[in-house]
C-alpha cells in the first residue's frame, strides 16, 4: 500500500479556490471586516455607557422613619372581575407600599420633568430665587392727572392741639417726624394705614419752628424763632442737649435753619443779608457770607460744593462752597420779594417762590451766563405767598405750597411743565400747607397743615417707599 501523502495548501484544486473566494472573500476583505467588527463593539459599548450614565443614582435620604419599616394593615385599592373598585386590607411596610405605588406611577406615566434630580436649573427659574419687584415700571411719569391715595392722618386728635410748624421723613427708615406749635414732636411709623407714635418728645417752653434730622438720621435737631439757642435730640440713647449760639454771630434767626446733603454745614440766616455758616457736628461758627438783603431761602446742591441763596428783594445768589465765595447772582423775573427756592436732585431745574404765589423754574445750565435769566416756565396757580417748595427724589414732581390761603397747594410735573388736575383733592381736610416733604423714593408725600392736621398721601406709581 502506497504511503499516505500529506495535504499541502498549495495543492488545492482550482475548484476549491474558487468556493472558498465566494465564501470568505479574499484576505483583505476578511482584515476590513474584523475592523468593522471592532467598529460595532466600540458603539455598543458607548451606548451601554451611556445609558448606565442616564440611571439615575439614588440619593441617600436625609434621615431615616423606623416606623416606615414596621409591618402594619393598609388598605389597598383593587378592582374585581367585573371592574368595581374595593379595598383589602394588606400587611407590608410603608417603605415597601410607596415604591410600588412609584413603580406604578413610572410604569404609566414615565419618569416627571420635575422629579429629575440630574436636570439642571433652567434660566426661566431664576426669577424664582429672588425677591423684590417683579414688574419694573419702563414708562414716564403722564402729565394730567396722578395716581394718588389718602391715607391716614398722621396725627391723631390729641397731636391737633397746635399747628404743623415742621414736618420730614427719615432719611434711612420708614419713619416721619411731625412738630407742632405746641412744643411737641412725634416720630410716627409709616405705612400709610396705621401709622403707629414710635416716639414722643415735649420741649418745654420751646414753640417750635424748625425740626430737622440729620443726615446719618441719628439725631434731629429743633429751634425756635424766639430764642437764640437750639436742641439737639438722639434717638438712640433718648439724649436732649442745649446748644447756645456762638457770640460771635450778630443777630440771627432761628425760625429756619437748613443742613448740607453730606451732613457737614448748617446754615442759618442772620439780619442785614449776613448767612452764617455752622459746623452741623460740633455746632461751631465756621464763617459769614453777606448778600445784600435778608435771606429767605436756600438750597443745596446734592453734592453740596453750590448753595443757592433767594434775598428778600428777588436775587438768587449761587455760592461756592469750598471757596466761601460767591459766583454769580441773577434776578428772579418778576419777583419784588423773594420767598422760597429749590434745586432738583438732579440738579436740572431750580424753582423759586415770590410772596405774590408765582412760581419760577430755571435750566441751571444757563443761570451762569445771564444776570436776567429767563425761566423754562412761569407759573400762576396760587395767588398767596410761596411758603414751601420741593422737588421729589427722582426729580419729576415739584410741590408747591402757600400758609396763608386754605388748600393753596398744587404739584406740578416738571417733563410737561404742567399741573396735576386732581391736586388737591377736595375731600381731604387740607388747610393751610405750613409744611411738606417726600418719602426716601416719592412712594409718599405728607403736608402738614396751620389747622394740625399731618395729611398722607401715597404716591401709587412709586413703587416703593
Amino acid at each position: 500500500m502506497s504511503p499516505r501523502k500529506k495535504f499541502n495548501r498549495s495543492m488545492k484544486t482550482r475548484e476549491e479556490k474558487t468556493l472558498e473566494k465566494l465564501v470568505l472573500g479574499e484576505a483583505e476583505d476578511v482584515i476590513a471586516n474584523l475592523d468593522k467588527t471592532k467598529l460595532k463593539i466600540k458603539k455598543t459599548d458607548t451606548v451601554k455607557k451611556k445609558a448606565s450614565a442616564n440611571v439615575q443614582k439614588k440619593r441617600k435620604p436625609v434621615w431615616t422613619d423606623n416606623a416606615d419599616l414596621d409591618e402594619t394593615e393598609i388598605l389597598v385599592p383593587t378592582r374585581n372581575a367585573r371592574g368595581m373598585l374595593s379595598y383589602v386590607k394588606t400587611k407590608t411596610t410603608y417603605e415597601k407600599y410607596s415604591k410600588e405605588l412609584k413603580d406604578k406611577f413610572v410604569y404609566v406615566h414615565g419618569t416627571a420633568s420635575w422629579a429629575d434630580l440630574r436636570k439642571k436649573d433652567d434660566d426661566s427659574d431664576e426669577i424664582l430665587k429672588r425677591v423684590g419687584n417683579f414688574i419694573v415700571k419702563t414708562d414716564d411719569l403722564t402729565k394730567g392727572t396722578i395716581d394718588i391715595s389718602i391715607c391716614k392722618n398722621l396725627a391723631s386728635n390729641l397731636d391737633q392741639s397746635g399747628s404743623v410748624t415742621s414736618l420730614e421723613f427719615h432719611p434711612n427708615a420708614q419713619v416721619v417726624m411731625v412738630a407742632n406749635s405746641k412744643r411737641n414732636i412725634f416720630l410716627r411709623q409709616v405705612d400709610g394705614t396705621k401709622n403707629l407714635i414710635i416716639q414722643k418728645v415735649l420741649i418745654n417752653d420751646f414753640p417750635i419752628s424748625c425740626a430737622r434730622f440729620t443726615t446719618d438720621g441719628d439725631q434731629f435737631i429743633v429751634s425756635s424763632y424766639r430764642y437764640q439757642h437750639f436742641y439737639t435730640y438722639d434717638m438712640i440713647s433718648g439724649k436732649m442737649d442745649k446748644v447756645q449760639c456762638d457770640r460771635k454771630l450778630s443777630k440771627f434767626n432761628l425760625e429756619k435753619f437748613h443742613l448740607s446733603p453730606d451732613g457737614r454745614l448748617m446754615v442759618i440766616s442772620g439780619k442785614d443779608g449776613y448767612i452764617h455758616v455752622l459746623s452741623a457736628k460740633t455746632k461751631e461758627f465756621l464763617y459769614s457770607n453777606k448778600m445784600n438783603s435778608t435771606v429767605r431761602g436756600v438750597a443745596f446742591s446734592p453734592d453740596a460744593t453750590r448753595m443757592y441763596t433767594h434775598s428778600d428783594e428777588g436775587e438768587v445768589y449761587i455760592w461756592d462752597v469750598r471757596q466761601k465765595e460767591c459766583l454769580h447772582k441773577f434776578y428772579d423775573e418778576g419777583c419784588i420779594h423773594g420767598t422760597a427756592i429749590a434745586l432738583a436732585r438732579s440738579e436740572q431745574y431750580l424753582a423759586t417762590g415770590s410772596d405774590t404765589g408765582v412760581v419760577n423754574i430755571y435750566d441751571t445750565s444757563s443761570l451762569l451766563s445771564s444776570p436776567t435769566p429767563s425761566p423754562l416756565k412761569i407759573f400762576l396757580n396760587l395767588t398767596t405767598a410761596i411758603t414751601d417748595l420741593k422737588f421729589n427724589s427722582s426729580s419729576e414732581i415739584l410741590a408747591m405750597a402757600s400758609a396763608e390761603k386754605p388748600a393753596a397747594f398744587r404739584l406740578i410735573h416738571c417733563s410737561s411743565m404742567s399741573a396735576f388736575k386732581n391736586v388737591p383733592d377736595p375731600k381731604c381736610k387740607m388747610g393751610c400747607a405750613s409744611s411738606l416733604d417726600f418719602s426716601l423714593n416719592s412712594g409718599f408725600m405728607a403736608v402738614g397743615a396751620k389747622n394740625g392736621y399731618a395729611n398722607l398721601f401715597r404716591l401709587n406709581y412709586y413703587g416703593n417707599y
